[in-house]
C-alpha cells in the first residue's frame, strides 16, 4: 500500500511551510518558545491542557506523560506520535515525535541558554524538512528556538525506540 498520497503529500507540505514561516517570523525567544510550543498543541495535542503547561515529560513503559504545573499529568491524544527519546526515561534528554514523514525532535538542557527559562527545560526543538530542488529526497533537521544553531553533520541520529531498540532517522 503505498502511503504516499497527495493527502500525506499535502501535510507534510503544509507543515513544512508553517514551520518555516514561524522561524523567520519570530525573532524575540519568548514569542519563538511560545510559537513552538503552539506548533506543538497543533501536531501533538495533549490529552488535556497544553505544551505551555507542561512542566516535565516522562516516559512509563513505552507511554509519554506530561506532567503539568498545577499538579496533573496527561498523555498524548495520540499515543503513536511518540516514537523515541535519548537520555533516561525519567529525565529524557530528548523526545521524538513523527507526524507522517516529519520527525520533531524537543530537546531538554536545564542549564542551556533557553532551557535554563523553560518550565519544562525545552532548550530546542527541531524538526526534519525536506530540501527542495535536489534529485533525491534528502532531510534537514531546522531548530525553531536556537538561530545559532548548525544542520546535523552526518547522514543520521540515533535514539531509543518507545520498546528500547535502535531509532535511527536518516536525512536522505
Amino acid at each position: 500500500m503505498n502511503m504516499s498520497t497527495p493527502l500525506h503529500t499535502t501535510a507534510a507540505h503544509n507543515l513544512s511551510n508553517f514551520i518555516e514561516e514561524q522561524i523567520v517570523a519570530c525573532t524575540n525567544q519568548p514569542t519563538r518558545t511560545a510559537k513552538a510550543k503552539q506548533f506543538l498543541d497543533e501536531q501533538f495535542p495533549l490529552t488535556k491542557g497544553s505544551h505551555a503547561d507542561v512542566c516535565s515529560y516522562v516516559v512509563y513503559y513505552t507511554h509519554l506523560l506530561a506532567f503539568m504545573k498545577d499538579g496533573t499529568q496527561c498523555g498524548l491524544q495520540n499515543p503513536c506520535q511518540f516514537v523515541a527519546l535519548s537520555g533516561h526515561k525519567e529525565s529524557p534528554t530528548s523526545l521524538v515525535f513523527k507526524h507522517n514523514d516529519t520527525h520533531v525532535e524537543i530537546c531538554f538542557d536545564r542549564n542551556g541558554l533557553i532551557g535554563a527559562n523553560d518550565q519544562a527545560h525545552i532548550d530546542d526543538i527541531q524538526v526534519t524538512l525536506p530540501i527542495k530542488n535536489l534529485p533525491t529526497p534528502f532531510k534537514q533537521w531546522v531548530s525553531m528556538l536556537n538561530t545559532q544553531s548548525q544542520p546535523t553533520k552526518g547522514n543520521c541520529k540515533l535514539f531509543t525506540a518507545k520498546d528500547g531498540s535502535d531509532y535511527r532517522i536518516n536525512q536522505s
